[in-house]
């Protein structure tokens, strides 16, 4: 009993030295803690910039990045089904943005931005706001009106929805605040592991200035069609941004055989494996056989292309091409020279077929034991592309060429293409051919790309001194150049192409005040697009379905009334089920109407 009775005595005199507060804390688990420091925040945070490659599969079959339509047993694959016939999202499998601002972000980028601030170390604050400004312009920018005010109140069950205006509005303010943040100086001393997760720019400040920078001028831009100022706003953020390829945004994956640190587009994950494929525009662009169809019947006769092309012809070699797309070697004896031969060999997929060589150039679904980890940006190891020197180059040209300030335009844009060229490099791996096993059978292919950097190199001399990039006159130069190799640069990661191509409303037919319109921009059943003779018709050869040409007859989704679609539904789980009568309330069109797709967003309307 007297051992007990010390033992007792023992504990509770233990127990005197510890507050009440910190004994027996039932909210404090230290394997599932409430708070962590925001250096630790930052990796998973970044990590979720792959929702942008999850959503390209729609943005990127809407925007004819990808296309195809039909596995080989000819039953219809809804994913390209969606893209084609402008059906966005009627499902939450593309609404990965959405979950990634609201949920994966959420409060754990708030907190990292406030306990930034608290902590004295303004770097995680300031980055935290240039991510936040990225993250609402990218959901604003698919969706149109979103809950922005009350999304974090713990109060509220259901949330009214913001206007896009209100929320760009935002984004530009959070990103202002990270430039004076960014701005100032900063003697703080970070944690040595600091480089390691951020998985970005390792820590740079001064990269990350750029980054807040660049978010603003994208913004600028989308807004360009509400008032012209904006343009001048978009070239100042440009050039207060970065400086060269090397201050490209990029995420990186370290690839070590789990899907958490994967690429979204890699093989091991394989989320575009043999369904996906490079579309049939993308690869005539890429190769100068952009297709000439007859104005009086629409019908493309086999190898008539149009007389002007605007990204390369059919004797010039842009080889951006040899990287971006995949080309069948099964019967292969040894890697291929690249040149204007083998340039000529790649296919495209029309929607609706099927995909005659993957992205990855196979015509199987890939696998490691053939494709190893893969090629260009479709590998496992390659980071998310977030944003571009060439995007902003591009953006800065634009708004040059709408202000006619066409000489400086052109060699913005001459600058953009070779920018372009050098970030397409950067990813190359040389490729070999491989023969292995998948699901029992032996399969032939390549691991790695179709041109080395020696080869790419050469080639790409050659391109900036042609007629369409370096050898381009003033007296040809058109928007076209400018936006139609910005829609080249940007695949397949540019969520953004999608804007330009509402911005210009898909150079459909419109009336006089530019906004297109049922009975002139399209019926029930087709679409009509500007001539591409037209000067004001922007990418030149890019035909929706249905518009009445070869390959191009696919009609859309009944319920569209014929439109094309203009902004992504909400993620279905999060809104369908409870918050309906917010989405109710939107107009012109109901967020709960079967059309409300096609319900055009704010930024895409000319200034009441």
């Amino acid at each position: 009993m007297k051992k007990i009775l010390i033992s007792i005595v023992t504990v509770f005199t233990l127990l005197s030295a510890v507050s009440c507060d910190s004994y027996l804390d039932v909210n404090k688990n230290v394997d599932a803690p409430d708070w962590v420091e925001p250096n630790l925040r930052l990796a998973p945070i970044l990590a979720y910039l792959q929702a942008n490659y999850w959503d390209m599969r729609m943005v990127g079959s809407m925007c004819q990045y990808f296309t195809g339509g039909v596995t080989s047993t000819g039953a219809a694959t809804v994913p390209l089904t969606y893209g084609a016939q402008m059906d966005a999202n009627r499902s939450s499998d593309y609404a990965e943005v959405w979950k990634m601002v609201y949920y994966m972000w959420g409060q754990n980028l708030e907190n990292m931005i406030s306990d930034g601030k608290k902590m004295n170390q303004p770097l995680y604050a300031g980055l935290g706001l240039a991510l936040k400004a990225y993250g609402w312009y990218e959901l604003t920018s698919l969706h149109g009106e979103a809950p922005c005010k009350e999304f974090l109140d713990p109060n509220r069950q259901v949330f009214d929805y913001d206007s896009q205006e209100y929320i760009l509005n935002q984004s530009i303010s959070w990103a202002k605040q990270a430039v004076t943040i960014l701005n100032q100086a900063d003697n703080t001393v970070y944690p040595s592991s600091l480089p390691a997760n951020d998985l970005m720019y390792k820590g740079n400040r001064t990269q990350w200035l750029y980054f807040a920078h660049g978010v603003l001028a994208k913004i600028y831009m989308t807004m360009s069609t509400k008032n012209a100022a904006y343009l001048d706003s978009a070239i100042t953020e440009v050039n207060a941004s970065m400086k060269s390829p090397a201050d490209d945004a990029t995420v990186r994956n370290d690839a070590t055989g789990i899907s958490a640190n994967s690429n979204f587009f890699g093989v091991l994950r394989a989320n575009i494996s043999n369904v996906y494929s490079q579309s049939d525009y993308m690869v005539d662009l890429m190769t100068g056989r952009e297709k000439y169809y007859d104005p009086n019947t629409g019908n493309y006769v086999a190898g008539t292309y149009a007389t002007k092309q605007y990204i390369t012809d059919t004797e010039t070699v842009d080889p951006r091409a040899f990287c971006y797309f995949g080309v069948d070697l099964s019967a292969a004896t040894a890697m291929p020279t690249p040149d204007k031969t083998l340039a000529q060999s790649i296919v495209g997929t029309n929607v609706g077929a099927s995909p005659q060589v993957s992205v990855y150039g196979s015509t199987y679904a890939p696998g490691a034991a053939v494709q190893g980890k893969g090629r260009w940006l479709f590998r496992d190891d390659a980071p998310y592309v977030v944003m571009t020197y060439a995007e902003l180059q591009f953006i800065k040209a634009e708004a040059q060429f709408r202000k006619n300030l066409k000489a400086e335009a052109l060699a913005t844009f001459q600058g953009a293409v070779a920018a372009s060229l050098e970030t397409t490099k950067r990813y190359i791996v040389a490729g070999s051919l491989v023969s292995g096993s998948l699901s029992g059978t032996t399969r032939k292919g390549y691991t790695g790309d179709l041109v080395t950097s020696a080869q790419y190199d050469a080639l790409k001399n050659t391109y900036l001194s042609s007629q369409y990039v370096n050898g381009l006159t003033l007296s040809n130069f058109e928007l076209s150049h400018i936006m139609m190799q910005k829609y080249v640069a940007l695949y397949p990661w540019g969520l953004d192409t999608w804007n330009d191509l509402r911005r210009y409303h898909y150079d459909l037919v419109t009336p006089s005040n530019g906004v297109p319109v049922s009975g002139t921009s399209w019926t029930a059943t087709t679409v009509y697009h500007k001539s591409d003779v037209d000067p004001a018709r922007v990418y030149k050869g890019f035909y929706l379905y249905p518009a009445n040409v070869t390959n191009r007859k696919t009609q859309f989704v009944t319920t569209n009334l014929g439109s094309p679609s203009y902004r992504l539904r909400p993620r279905y789980n999060s809104e369908y089920m409870w918050n309906k009568s917010a989405l109710d309330k939107l107009t012109p069109i109901s967020g709960l109407a079967l059309n409300y797709e096609t319900s055009m967003v704010w930024f895409c309307l000319p200034k009441q």
